[in-house]
């Protein structure tokens, strides 16, 4: 098995680097700031930047795990987990940030399907949450958290990005192993809520294997993550996302770590953070980069 995924990635960059194209890179200081040596923390998938908790971040694991995150520090050091009562993890792939009625929120993104066969994907919102410093495991009850329903509109796809406009507070998901890495929208935050949604389709981008994503908290900015690349799309006068698509990307020099999954950029809106899972036993470190 372990072969057959080593041979599978290998095709995976190959064609990665097929369809990279030669674009302006951004400056960036790429610095390590811890390394994630909790046992717990073995396939870190997702991660965004805490509101509720200065200078720490959520993040969470891949499938195969319970129905839980964790707040970690910046020195990558575990230091609350919280488990969601009631939820059946399939496959946790993202989470992000949004903000309504002043309030913040965590949107924990159940998307991932490898084979392409699930009938249903799920996303689960829930209060962001601010630890008290005698506890460091934390249960959020079923009545606390909010399951939104979703279908794509042709067939299953495969994803492990998302994030929520600050604008409108839309949700956009990326697919992932389309040979091009296509854009879907939903808004289940409008003041009509139901349980179960339609997927639209919005455009395709240039390349594939879309690992993680984030959108910088005014949302002029949005990064895009594969395994060898960091893509960066600005976004001007609040224009609609996917407005985006037509537009030149810009490259951010980056080095591959052992199976990069997460991305999230720091509140300052301008450097970003990236951590990975830690396939074969490798290390995974917590980078900021900074701009």
């Amino acid at each position: 098995m372990k072969i057959s995924k080593i041979l599978f990635y290998i095709l995976c960059l190959l064609i990665i680097c097929y369809q990279s194209v030669n674009a302006q890179e951004l400056d960036v200081k790429r610095s390590s700031l811890g390394k994630l040596s909790a046992p717990a923390l073995n396939e870190v998938s997702g991660m965004v930047a805490s509101r509720e908790n200065p200078e720490s971040f959520w993040v969470h694991n891949d499938s195969g795990d319970e129905a839980r995150f964790f707040l970690i520090d910046k020195q990558a050091n575990l230091k609350a987990t919280y488990y969601l009562d009631s939820i059946e993890a399939v496959d946790f792939e993202d989470i992000a940030w949004l903000q309504m009625d002043q309030t913040n929120y965590l949107l924990l993104t159940d998307i991932g399907d490898n084979r392409a066969v699930r009938n249903e994907i799920k996303l689960y919102l829930i209060k962001e949450p601010k630890p008290d410093s005698a506890d460091s495991i934390y249960h959020i009850p079923s009545e606390e958290i909010r399951t939104i329903v979703l279908n794509y509109p042709d067939k299953a796809r495969d994803a492990e990005a998302i994030f929520v406009d600050p604008v409108d507070q839309s949700v956009f998901i990326i697919s992932k192993r389309d040979f091009k890495s296509a854009l879907y929208q939903v808004n289940p935050f409008t003041a009509v809520k139901k349980d179960y949604y339609v997927l639209k389709k919005l455009g395709e981008f240039p390349f594939s294997f879309v690992t993680a994503a984030d959108i910088s908290p005014d949302g002029s900015e949005i990064l895009l993550k594969n395994l060898v690349n960091i893509y960066s799309y600005k976004r001007e006068k609040q224009q609609p996302v996917q407005r985006i698509l037509s537009k030149n990307y810009v490259s951010i020099p980056y080095s591959p770590e052992p199976q990069g999954e997460s991305i999230t950029f720091d509140l300052n809106g301008k450097d970003f953070y990236t951590v990975s899972e830690r396939p074969f036993g490798l290390d995974a470190y917590l980078y900021l980069y900074k701009r």
